[in-house]
């Protein structure tokens, strides 16, 4: 590795330097938000009309909140466990593994459930409200245990707070998820919607992944931050849930069409050969980007050695995520979905066998990886959202239903479970090579370790996806015609 020596220089009036590139800054994210509403205010709805612009950002606003506590959660809550609250690494790995067994569980029920609920709010909106304080206080819990617990003690309050939060932003992240699905019926229209969503995630990501893991890396008295960040963020998922609910009206055909029984309805998504494929491929993938989402505030402390530049990285991530969203859009629109999500998984294939050969001061080449990865991640996300939608259209030519909840559950917990495993093996991984927490200097092995879960790993799960991907046969004339055959049929219906 190569030491290199960082000289920071104070000047006269930085601090108003500082302010003016902040606003700066925060106008052109405005600039990108408002580009983004103009993009996605003349989405047709299944009714033929408009979405309103309104409608739109009622409808993507929670995830603002919401993204940033999931991905606090996702990518810090790890290494803060084990280096703040002193939690055994095995401990939180294990955690970690179990915890998905249970979203095995709790995942296909919430979408099922979803489905079939009978509100004269709709299908999903009681459920996006409801997930509001159960995701605050587990939050809460997560981030703020008593100081005063024993080790044992402390283990048994992180498994009930980890578990707890999984399940409230399963919640949450199903039926908002399944609610996008049922705005259009357009094959690319319902693209823009997830990219609407997504960006609203991205201003999430920017302020969790710039400002709050900055801050708690840094902070004087980290467990002091962390409880304020965690008021805050569950006040902000409560107050933009609650809005979203009342400005968003959802479609009232769908309702008691949600599907059969449990056994029927898992059934009916596996016997799905694009849905299998799909969500195959998707948990592949997420598999390989989980790692380097867990595992990135260990390289940047241990690896890099400059644990307070990771805003920076994060925000050459997400903004790389931001700005490629309508890129990805235009893409898609002009050679498909399909070939346009490979594209993006061999930028992103590029990115990560670039991140194994990270080393010390690395800094402006972590900054051009992960501007590849951040680019990746948006295609991914918003154009297998994209696909799923597609897929459930199929769904409903074969069995007469629509289960859009039982779908997106898949999609969430196959989301979740990547993430899980990937903090479970890095747990194991860094216990195995003789991680010491805090410690300024790391043995070979663990920085091998740390460089490997961050770049080969993700860089091979994304190869086998591409491979599977390559098999996926849901092309835009195929959805046309099964679009074609439903129109038909609820035309007859209607006579």
């Amino acid at each position: 590795m190569r030491a290199r020596t960082q000289v920071v220089h104070t000047i006269p009036g930085s601090r108003r330097v500082g302010r003016a590139s902040r606003i700066a800054n925060s106008a052109g994210e405005i600039q990108i938000l408002l580009l983004y509403a103009r993009t996605m205010s003349d989405t047709a709805s299944p009714h033929g009309s408009s979405l309103t612009l309104t409608s739109l950002l009622a409808y993507a606003a929670p995830m603002i909140a919401i993204n940033f506590s999931l991905v606090l959660f996702m990518s810090y809550i790890n290494k803060y466990a084990i280096d703040v609250l002193l939690v055994p690494a095995t401990a939180m790995g294990l955690i970690f593994g179990i915890g998905r067994l249970w979203d095995a569980l709790t995942d296909p029920m919430a979408g099922i459930w979803s489905d079939r609920t009978q509100h004269r709010w709709g299908r999903r909106r009681p459920w996006i409200l409801a997930s509001s304080l159960p995701i605050a206080l587990f939050g809460l819990m997560v981030w703020a245990p008593p100081e005063s617990l024993g080790t044992t003690a402390l283990i048994v309050w992180m498994t009930v707070a980890v578990f707890g939060f999984n399940t409230a932003m399963t919640i949450f992240l199903t039926p908002h998820q399944a609610l996008a699905a049922e705005l259009s019926v357009d094959h690319h229209a319902i693209s823009r919607i997830f990219a609407f969503r997504q960006a609203a995630g991205y201003v999430g990501m920017i302020g969790c992944l710039v400002f709050a893991i900055g801050y708690l890396m840094t902070a004087p008295d980290r467990r002091e931050s962390a409880l304020q960040i965690a008021i805050y963020s569950g006040l902000a998922v409560i107050v933009l849930n609650t809005l979203s609910v009342i400005f968003v009206r959802e479609p009232t055909e769908n309702r008691r069409r949600g599907g059969g029984d449990t056994v029927g309805v898992a059934r009916d998504v596996w016997k799905n050969s694009h849905a299998r494929r799909l969500l195959i491929m998707i948990f592949i993938e997420h598999t390989g980007s989980g790692a380097s989402m867990v595992v990135a505030p260990f390289l940047m402390q241990y690896v890099i050695g400059l644990p307070g530049s990771i805003g920076q990285i994060f925000m050459f991530y997400v903004g790389s995520s931001l700005l490629s969203l309508p890129i990805w859009l235009r893409i898609s629109r002009a050679i498909g979905k399909k070939s346009t999500w490979m594209i993006g998984l061999i930028v992103g294939m590029t990115g990560y066998l670039s991140l194994f050969f990270v080393g010390e001061g690395d800094l402006r080449w972590m900054q051009m990886v992960v501007t590849l990865t951040g680019a990746c991640s948006a295609c991914g996300t918003v154009i297998g959202s994209s696909i799923l939608a597609d897929v459930i259209d199929a769904d409903e030519l074969e069995t007469g239903e629509r289960k859009e909840g039982a779908y997106y559950s898949a999609y969430t917990f196959l989301f979740k479970a990547s993430s899980g495993i990937m903090a479970m093996i890095t747990g194991f991984a860094l216990a195995w090579t003789g991680f010491v927490p805090n410690a300024p200097e790391q043995s070979e092995q663990v920085g091998l370790a740390i460089r490997s879960l961050n770049g080969l790993v993700p860089f091979t799960t994304m190869l086998i996806g591409a491979f599977i991907l390559a098999r996926f046969t849901l092309t835009e004339d195929v959805h046309a015609e099964i679009r074609a055959q439903l129109d038909a049929r609820k035309a007859n219906e209607s006579s």
